[in-house]
């Protein structure tokens, strides 16, 4: 049963309905349709479907209730004045929030794949040091946001240095070269050919270098990120 902002929706929904497109009349029956919906909250609130993206809802929803607006104004002859307004605007609001939520799934993933790529980058330390069994069970488990936040400790870790064994970690006769430069390099998705070049030191030396330390260096940083 509809109640009484159910008719006052209704009533504006045909004013608009009754004046031509465009003019000056349809145009403030739209304007006071929106600003009661507004004002009585009476859109949906959609699941978001993605807890990678849960810090982004209010901006998602603000940039969906923009265009259910949009929507409105461009459709209003469409309404069957035989559903509830709010019945037809949330159908649509719906969609509208899941067109905004994909683009911004879109637009964050790759970035997201990518951090978790720098991760893998690091050879032999594919999911902190899994196994490639693990590292599928952990990707298959582990949420998008997870494995951004595995990411950044990672890299604080190397770049903190708590107890200084990366960075007094060095090739021999090249103090220049630690691990902690190669291992930030590696995680930067830099190519071997361009770390060999920027120290004028061939690639087997500095690979053979950097994987024999990492052995070592696996439990402690495991350890650490627990």
């Amino acid at each position: 049963m509809e109640d009484e902002i159910d008719l006052q929706l209704k009533q504006l929904a045909l004013e608009a309905q009754q004046h031509p497109a465009g003019s000056q009349e349809r145009q403030i029956a739209l304007t006071k349709l929106i600003d009661q919906i507004y004002r009585h909250n009476r859109l949906t609130r959609p699941h978001i479907g993605d807890d990678s993206l849960l810090h982004l809802y209010e901006d998602i929803y603000s940039e969906a209730r923009l265009k259910i607006v949009e929507h409105i104004c461009q459709n209003i002859d469409i309404y069957d004045s035989k559903k509830p307004v709010m019945a037809w605007v949330n159908h649509f609001f719906n969609f509208r929030f899941q067109d905004v939520r994909d683009r911004y799934t879109n637009q964050i993933r790759p970035r997201m794949n990518q951090t978790r790529i720098k991760i893998l980058s690091i050879d032999n330390l594919e999911g902190f040091n899994l196994e490639q069994e693990e590292w599928e069970l952990y990707q298959d488990k582990a949420s998008m946001s997870q494995i951004v936040e595995d990411a950044e400790m990672l890299r604080k870790l190397i770049e903190d240095d708590p107890d200084n064994i990366f960075r007094n970690t060095t090739v021999r006769g090249r103090p220049d070269i630690t691990w902690q430069v190669i291992a930030l390099a590696r995680l930067d998705d830099e190519k071997w050919e361009n770390i060999s070049q920027r120290f004028d030191k061939n690639i087997s030396t500095l690979q053979s270098f950097f994987d024999r330390n990492l052995r070592k260096f696996s439990d402690y940083i495991r350890n650490k990120l627990q």
